[in-house]
């Protein structure tokens, strides 16, 4: 599975385009974040890059699994709407899974904090607990993540990252774990490296930030397999 997904960037005739178009979207994301109150526009390559993710969910989700190399490739940089409409979709279901224990949080630690006695060991015991079962909430929701946008991928509908059936079948899935395990150690790996590339000046960080498309596209392909 790792071994298929580090190689997957590079098929199909048209890997040139999509790499060069996918490392120009992540470039100028990275240029834009440092340009203060010009940020908000790093949106917008922020948003074509999580509809390229979903297309590649979508793809991977679909594929067979048994069809040639070339045709089980990476889709290409298809209509810019397509593209947005995906990536806002999946903006909306990671904010809306990743809100709900930042909710639980503040309200719950943040409350005792400001209202009780931090000093008193009722109120330590009492926000050492609730920090614990928010951590367990938090990582169940990161867990199942990758599940719901895989659902919203196919079906390109909000509704599916609701899709109790398909999460539950996802979380008692040994392959689904596998991959999301895979998916985390390829994403420290690559941001190790990528880190290093960058400490060797401005041309290192263009090329860092370059390759982040890369680890992107690896990563996006193992957590289509695990769901598939």
């Amino acid at each position: 599975m790792l071994s298929e997904a580090l190689v997957y960037p590079v098929r199909g005739e048209d890997r040139e385009e999509t790499l060069l178009v996918g490392a120009i979207l992540v470039v100028t994301l990275g240029l834009l974040a440092r340009l203060g109150v010009l940020a908000v526009l790093s949106l917008v390559p922020a948003v074509l890059l999580a509809g390229y993710a979903q297309s590649v969910f979508r793809a991977t989700v679909e594929s067979s699994g048994a069809s040639a190399a070339s045709a089980d490739a990476p889709p290409r940089f298809g209509n810019v709407r397509t593209l947005a409409a995906d990536g806002l979709r999946a903006v909306v279901v990671a904010v809306g899974y990743l809100s709900v224990p930042a909710t639980v949080l503040v309200l719950t630690v943040g409350g005792a904090s400001a209202g009780g006695r931090p000093e008193s060991f009722g109120t330590t015991l009492f926000v050492f607990g609730a920090g614990t079962v928010v951590l367990f909430l938090s990582l169940g929701f990161a867990y199942l993540l990758p599940a719901a946008l895989a659902g919203v991928a196919r079906t390109r509908t909000l509704g599916a990252a609701l899709d109790r059936g398909r999460l539950v079948r996802s979380a008692r899935s040994g392959g689904y774990f596998v991959a999301l395990v895979a998916a985390v150690v390829t994403s420290v790996v690559f941001a190790v490296a990528l880190g290093s590339l960058a400490a060797f000046g401005r041309p290192g960080e263009v090329a860092a930030l370059a390759g982040g498309f890369y680890a992107l596209v690896v990563v996006a392909r193992l957590v289509g397999r695990g769901v598939a």
